[in-house]
């Protein structure tokens, strides 16, 4: 709890509640138990926004008892002669204080701007760090959780965000945004300068996720990697076309397919991921009393007379 409050920003503290992101909830910033659900209904269990924040502590806010009661009076719109006589003092008291009160929010507004700047290019404390991020698939859905709990739902974050909270815990930050976007954990604008993510899409735990995988009908086809630029295809059969193309995608972006497909690498490299389409050209359901291998080869089958059909016009990556 110390930790989170240690942690909230100025809008943390007037909503009353904070994303954590270790658990994956939100927690009140008064009481410090997790919200499940109806945040602000929660919050104002406790009072309003200036009450709750008066009820916190003075290593906290740094206000002194009196100072409490004070701006409690000032926010309920007593005069300074009530003031006055509430806390035993004179009216020219009143103002005196009132006039520190500002003061003192001045300066915290200054301080603030030089902290921010002060740290904008500091990294920021996490718990763990990764050096490698995994190549087989359900390994990388175990750890992409721990990424997505980064990001607090239904808030707003610029690509700049994003990047530098993920670079925290692994260096290459755009592999992990991109996966983040293709396991839905992450949406983003058509133009990619905002991004979001949805709680009720992403409460999901590993096993619901294992489950919706293995609860899809297992289909094969022919995929296709088009290039928009230059007009060559990289053209293969998928045994799977659930999200048939994270593998690849995943080659490519660690450079991984220079040495196989070193034509298909280049251009990768020098366009970038949103200048190549992405494709399924043919479906096949394996037959029931088939092997793998009888499969296979009908899977080959089928793309050979897929590229025999196009013709010359057709240009392959080697």
């Amino acid at each position: 709890m110390k930790e989170l409050i240690r942690n909230a920003n100025i809008d943390d503290f007037k909503r009353g509640f904070i994303w954590d992101c270790k658990k994956g909830v939100f927690v009140c910033l008064t009481c410090g138990k997790d919200i499940e659900e109806n945040e602000e209904e929660h919050v104002m269990s406790h009072g309003n926004s200036i009450e709750r924040l008066l009820m916190l502590e003075k290593k906290i806010i740094g206000l002194t008892d009196v100072q409490k009661e004070f701006i409690s009076m000032i926010s309920n719109r007593y005069d300074d002669k009530e003031i006055g006589e509430k806390l035993g003092c004179t009216e020219s008291t009143v103002r005196n204080m009132r006039f520190s009160i500002r003061e003192r929010a001045r300066q915290a507004r200054a301080f603030l701007a030089i902290i921010e700047l002060a740290e904008e290019n500091m990294p920021v404390e996490t718990s763990f760090r990764i050096r490698t991020f995994p190549v087989k698939d359900n390994k990388r859905k175990l750890l992409l959780p721990k990424f997505a709990n980064l990001f607090e739902p239904n808030k707003e974050y610029s690509e700049a965000e994003v990047n530098k909270m993920i670079k925290n815990i692994y260096e290459d930050y755009a592999i992990i945004r991109r996966y983040l976007v293709d396991y839905d954990y992450l949406t983003r604008t058509i133009d990619g300068s905002k991004y979001y993510r949805k709680y009720v899409e992403n409460i999901m735990d590993k096993r619901q996720l294992i489950n919706e995988y293995k609860q899809k009908e297992v289909e094969m086809g022919i995929i296709r990697i088009y290039n928009k630029i230059t007009g060559y295809s990289y053209v293969e059969i998928s045994e799977n076309l659930y999200k048939p193309f994270e593998a690849i995608k995943f080659q490519l972006n660690m450079n991984k397919l220079k040495l196989k497909y070193k034509e298909l690498q280049e251009d990768w490299n020098k366009y970038g991921e949103e200048k190549f389409d992405f494709e399924i050209l043919e479906k096949l359901s394996p037959k029931e009393n088939a092997s793998d291998k009888e499969n296979i080869e009908e899977l080959k089958a089928l793309l050979n007379m897929w590229i025999e059909n196009q013709g010359e016009s057709l240009k392959l990556y080697n």
